[in-house]
């Protein structure tokens, strides 16, 4: 706290001196606000010491480190030892994992990302003690995905063109696991677009606890449509990439559950305790004592089951036998998160819900189902970070003190109390050490930046790794302005929280224009005491200009209680719309603000939402800019869109009601459309779709689009560039 409390008086003092202008070159194409933070860091087995990755010399070192004094103890791996058998230059650590008694090192390089999370890599095993380098396989064949060491280490496992292989690392012996993998049709071991992106789950394996076990994912999704992105890149004939996409509605891929016995070489399916084949396996693994269990999840995303799988004794002809621990129900939707422990005595597992109207942590009995509350109060958990076993306690963030915060504290597994870890406010998260004897704690608040500390498993800081202080110094001397919270009640009685950045030199009786930033999605929050980054300093630049700058969370967004969240439930951007529209409204109310020049902007979710508030909002708002919106969530994926709207055929006014392609007719402000055509989430088609609609109406816009460019629209100066454009034109049209 006293570190946040000085970085804030440096701002302070830095603003009273002579400042420089900010330019989107400075923000968006330089090093110049760059975040110092911990890369690369992972706890080691014993609990006491671990790993960044970090630079030294101009080359890539893996140092270890002490957690009782956070000072550097020893090099791991430097890059001359990773030179490959016949290569002169070292190969290139973009990721890596130790294998289970730490002895080698699994180091990934080369990777071209595929989606979001996953990519195509070559994975290199660099035996620590000999200095050995080798190829997990044959660098000639495919790049990998997805490797992995067993437990034991003895073994490592790997997908590659869909199949899932098996190497013995003692002769480096590689096994093919499965044979019917083939793109756009059969995934092995790897999950598929969907999966990726909304349950965030990529590696669709996993490893018993002795290695001796693979239990994956057959994911068959030939029955799913294609989803056609056309490429250019300075070709003399565009391209074309094919994926399956399946949205609202359409056919999902067929799962199914197998486990691979390494020891007999003999694999069979698991049962999933239904006849429906028309759902969903989000989570997988094993027990603490080696038992598989899968989450198995309806269409509707409504009902939630746990099940163990007794697996038959080998040699015998029985089959595996699933047995359901846990379910719950709603009549909205149930989340999917990672939230999910197994106790170590195998007694139980700990895991998060909401159904006494907060998200809270529940510790459920294996033996006989009966679940017992360990958190409770009107405060949201945010997230587990796993069990204490030795203290008997499971760790965890929440919005405990405030909707706008996160702190790091534990509960007793007895459910008796909470105690806080890291400092009350800010936004905090932790890394822990294995055993959660220590942790590393990365805290920043509404106006400073990260500051990294190492703490013991108790709280107590033992050292400050990252302050960022010069990071603060250089905001500061570059004019960027410090935001404030607020709140204000809607006509409907809805208390809205609110962060505000006002102009340099402020005058209560001058009237300014406002520009509203937010994203406004499903349990998101922007609203948040936390350091803003680039997108910060880039609304700092507007204050310069003369904006003010604005950002409120309606309702639909996280930490503040179950009902809050699920009132959008079958009718997304309808509250979230009226909210925003209110805030305009009580903008427009205060003698500061140029009621007559209010924006909006906003990307993705974001996006979606100032295109109904342009059109729904038309006399409140005078601009609106939105990036890569959803437009007709009839053309969103399956498992984001029907877990909110339920399916197309069942809510089709739900649909179309707040749809921006039906309200085009409405616009009467200015409204900038920008979209990349390579964008494999919201397809370009949504933006298409809302070209054609404001054609229609007769109606003048502005757009633009990128070619080549995902969802994230980056790449070389692509930032800049559109952050440039879109500060013109805000500069023209509000």
């Amino acid at each position: 706290m006293k570190k946040s409390i000085a970085l804030l008086a440096l701002l302070i003092s830095c603003s009273a001196t002579a400042q420089q202008t900010l330019t989107n070159k400075d923000i968006w194409s330089s090093p110049l606000f760059s975040s110092e933070m911990v890369g690369g860091l992972a706890s080691m087995k014993d609990g006491l010491h671990y790993t960044v990755l970090e630079e030294e010399g101009g080359q890539a070192v893996l140092n270890q480190y002490a957690y009782r004094t956070g000072a550097k103890v020893a090099t791991l791996v430097k890059a001359s030892e990773l030179v490959p058998a016949g290569a002169k230059e070292p190969i290139e650590i973009e990721g890596y994992s130790f294998s289970g008694d730490e002895k080698k090192l699994m180091i990934e390089t080369s990777s071209e990302p595929i989606y979001r999370y996953s990519s195509f890599a070559y994975n290199y095993v660099f035996d620590r003690t000999s200095k050995k380098l080798v190829p997990l396989s044959d660098v000639s064949k495919a790049k990998q995905r997805l490797a992995t060491f067993s437990p034991d280490g003895s073994k490592a496992a790997f997908v590659r063109d869909n199949n899932l292989y098996v190497v013995e690392l003692a002769t480096m012996t590689e096994a093919q696991i499965t044979f019917d993998g083939e793109w756009n049709k059969v995934l092995n071991g790897a999950t598929d677009w969907v999966y990726e992106e909304e349950f965030t789950l990529v590696q669709g394996y996993a490893w018993s606890p002795d290695g001796s076990k693979l239990l994956f994912l057959r994911s068959d999704e030939s029955g799913v449509k294609e989803f056609d992105l056309t490429l250019y890149k300075n070709q003399l004939y565009p391209s074309e990439y094919r994926f399956k996409y399946p949205k609202a509605g359409e056919d999902n891929s067929v799962i199914s559950l197998h486990i691979r016995d390494l020891s007999t070489a003999v694999s069979y399916s698991i049962p999933l305790g239904t006849e429906e084949t028309d759902i969903y396996l989000p989570r997988l693994g094993f027990t603490s004592k080696g038992e598989p269990w899968f989450m198995r999840m309806n269409r509707l995303q409504n009902e939630k089951v746990i099940c163990t799988v007794k697996l038959p004794p080998p040699g015998t002809k029985a089959r595996p036998l699933p047995t359901e621990v846990y379910k719950e129900n709603s009549k909205t939707y149930v989340e999917v998160t990672d939230d999910l422990f197994f106790l170590a005595d195998g007694s139980g597992f700990i895991l998060t819900s909401e159904k006494d109207g907060w998200n809270h942590i529940y510790r459920v009995n294996l033996k006989d189902g009966s679940q017992q509350q360990l958190t409770r109060g009107a405060w949201d958990v945010t997230g587990v970070k796993g069990i204490d076993e030795k203290a008997q306690r499971v760790v965890f963030t929440a919005a405990k003190s405030a909707p706008e915060n996160q702190e790091v504290l534990a509960a007793p597994l007895s459910g008796k109390g909470v105690m806080q870890l890291s400092p009350i406010g800010g936004m905090n998260d932790a890394e822990f050490s294995t055993g959660f004897r220590y942790f590393i704690n990365t805290r920043s608040t509404l106006n400073t930046p990260p500051v990294i500390t190492l703490h013991d498993g108790n709280g107590k800081q033992v050292k400050t790794l990252k302050d960022n202080a010069k990071l603060a110094k250089t905001a500061a001397e570059y004019g960027m302005q410090p935001r404030e919270f607020f709140t204000f009640t809607t006509d409907e009685g809805v208390e809205l929280r609110g962060w505000m950045m006002k102009p340099k030199g402020f005058q209560s009786r001058e009237r300014y224009p406002v520009l509203v930033t937010q994203y406004s999605g499903p349990n998101s929050n922007q609203v948040l005491d936390q350091w803003g980054g680039r997108n910060s300093l880039w609304h700092s630049m507007l204050t310069q200009q003369g904006y003010i700058v604005v950002c409120v969370d309606p309702r639909g967004t996280g930490h503040r209680g179950r009902d809050f969240r699920h009132i959008t439930y079958g009718e997304l951007g309808k509250y979230e719309t009226t909210d925003h529209i209110a805030a305009a409204q009580w903008l427009g109310q205060q003698p500061w603000v140029d009621k007559e020049r209010i924006g909006i902007w906003g990307w993705s979710y974001g996006g979606y939402m100032s295109s109904l508030c342009i059109t729904k909002g038309a006399d409140l708002f005078k601009a609106a800019i939105a990036v890569a919106p959803v437009t007709n969530w009839r053309y969103y994926d399956s498992i984001y869109t029907e877990r909110y709207m339920g399916l197309p055929k069942d809510n089709g006014k739900g649909y179309d009601d707040n749809s921006p392609v039906f309200h085009a007719a409405k616009l009467k402000g200015n409204y900038l459309l920008i979209h990349g055509l390579a964008d494999d989430n919201v397809h370009y088609q949504n933006a298409a779709e809302m070209t054609n609609a404001l054609v229609k109406a007769n109606k003048p816009f502005d757009q633009f689009m990128y070619p080549d460019r995902n969802h994230g629209i980056y790449g070389g100066t692509t930032r800049l560039h559109l952050y440039e454009m879109m500060t013109e034109w805000l500069k023209r049209h509000l």
